[in-house]
């Protein structure tokens, strides 16, 4: 018999290294909740304008009725994304399709799988299943659970965050936690930016993600503004030394680890309604961007940065991009 090759150890230390396995995320059919006729609540103030206006004449209609040709393209964009990467030898995992019971969980139709990104995060060999603020969100984690149940066997060390008390939509923003998004979390090193706020991630979710990771680590919160609804909307770490800011959704300024870099600016417009900040990084020096991201294509280049660049126009309505729609496994930074 064929020995198996061994398969690496489960390892993210820096959100610019190269990125040799991940999980890629997967569209579904939702139902858009009926109580979006009276109007979107202002917690949700961090969709895109175009999703917010279209939100109400939505309600109660699944995504593939209320909108097909965007649904179809989602799906067709997300299947690209993983292809994209197999292509390029990235081992790819993909979270499990959800059981009915699990679906019927918090149920007003609306579920998710699409930004793996979120319910789950990966800082060294610690394996995390966060606490998502959306009660709706709490099923995407049943999908994920092979990923989880193969990284410890594989020697991670597995951990799961106590379960939020469920709250209306309306009540998110003053919702108890500890929440914690993987959006919102960005490897540095022993520097770990959380980006805290509102409309995700809060200062007791970092605080808990601190203790888990012990003394050798930083962990930085990072005040957000309720525009946004991750740190990753408006950060990219193209490589050590250079990333891409939107400086609007800082609330108390540029984070300290970054500060000093060289940065390349985009508006929070864009960054909420494009997500211009929330690129994929390959490799140190390499991205996917959304293929609509023209000037800012350009803009790395001239900074020597390989680009590459997909359709992603409509993922992006559901206030998530490239990064969101993945979560790494391994990265490795080049010796």
């Amino acid at each position: 018999m064929t020995p198996q090759p061994r398969q690496p150890r489960i390892n993210v230390t820096h959100d610019w290294g190269v990125l040799r396995e991940t999980v890629v995320g997967r569209v579904i059919d939702f139902t858009f909740p009926a109580q979006l006729a009276a109007g979107v609540p202002e917690s949700l103030g961090f969709l895109p304008e175009r999703t917010r206006a279209s939100m109400p004449r939505w309600a109660g209609l699944r995504w593939s009725q209320a909108d097909p040709e965007g649904y179809g393209r989602c799906v067709e964009q997300v299947e690209a994304l993983a292809r994209f990467l197999t292509a390029r030898g990235v081992g790819v995992h993909r979270p499990r399709t959800l059981s009915d019971s699990e679906l019927g969980l918090y149920d007003d139709g609306f579920s998710m799988q699409t930004f793996v990104r979120d319910p789950m995060v990966v800082i060294g060999d610690q394996v995390v299943e966060t606490a998502l603020r959306l009660p709706a969100r709490f099923k995407e984690r049943f999908g994920l659970r092979p990923v989880f149940e193969e990284a410890q066997a594989r020697g991670a060390r597995c951990s799961v965050m106590p379960p939020p008390v469920p709250v209306p939509v309306a009540d998110l923003r003053t919702a108890e936690g500890p929440f914690l998004e993987g959006g919102d979390v960005l490897p540095m090193g022993r520097d770990i930016l959380v980006g805290t706020g509102r409309t995700a991630s809060d200062a007791a979710g970092a605080r808990w993600l601190e203790r888990l990771l012990g003394d050798g680590h930083r962990v930085h919160q990072v005040p957000l503004s309720d525009q946004v609804i991750h740190l990753d909307d408006g950060l990219t770490t193209v490589r050590e030394g250079l990333a891409v800011v939107c400086r609007e959704q800082f609330t108390n300024g540029l984070p300290a680890p970054v500060a000093d870099w060289e940065l390349i600016d985009v508006s929070l417009h864009d960054a909420v309604n494009l997500l211009a900040g929330n690129s994929l990084v390959l490799a140190p020096g390499e991205v996917l961007v959304d293929e609509r991201l023209t000037g800012l294509a350009e803009t790395l280049t001239a900074h020597d940065v390989t680009v590459h660049t997909l359709p992603y126009d409509a993922v992006t309505p559901f206030a998530g991009g490239f990064r969101c729609s993945h979560h790494p496994l391994v990265r490795e930074l080049p010796s």
